[in-house]
């Protein structure tokens, strides 16, 4: 990894609704489970789901590619509440990052 890549996966972003301080790569860690999740609801809903084709169509940026600014914002967005909804539910789609600091707490979130 670059040094530049690894000190902008290491730079906070900011703090979220429960003070958890994370970083990019903690924050595209998140965003990443609930773009996942939110596909997956759409297919047991629908045959198809219109999140997946529009990436497939067009593309998609990753997450670990866009700024702070970008991940933050979709965070705030209501990817935060979605997100912290799984974790309590324990329904995440794979274990939170072993970085974050939701993995260091005394409450380790697990996948299901």
């Amino acid at each position: 990894m670059s040094d530049f890549k690894q000190t902008e996966d290491l730079s906070v972003i900011g703090v979220d609704s429960r003070g958890y301080v994370v970083n990019h790569y903690a924050l595209a860690e998140r965003l990443m489970q609930v773009e996942y999740r939110r596909i997956a609801q759409e297919i047991v809903e629908q045959p198809s789901s219109t999140r997946l084709i529009s990436i497939l169509e067009q593309g998609c940026r990753g997450y670990h590619d866009r700024t702070g600014g970008e991940l933050w914002s979709e965070w705030n967005a209501g990817a935060e509440t979605l997100w912290y909804e799984m974790a309590d539910a324990g329904v995440l789609p794979w274990s939170v990052w072993e970085d974050d600091p939701v993995a260091k707490s005394q409450t380790v979130i697990t996948a299901r």
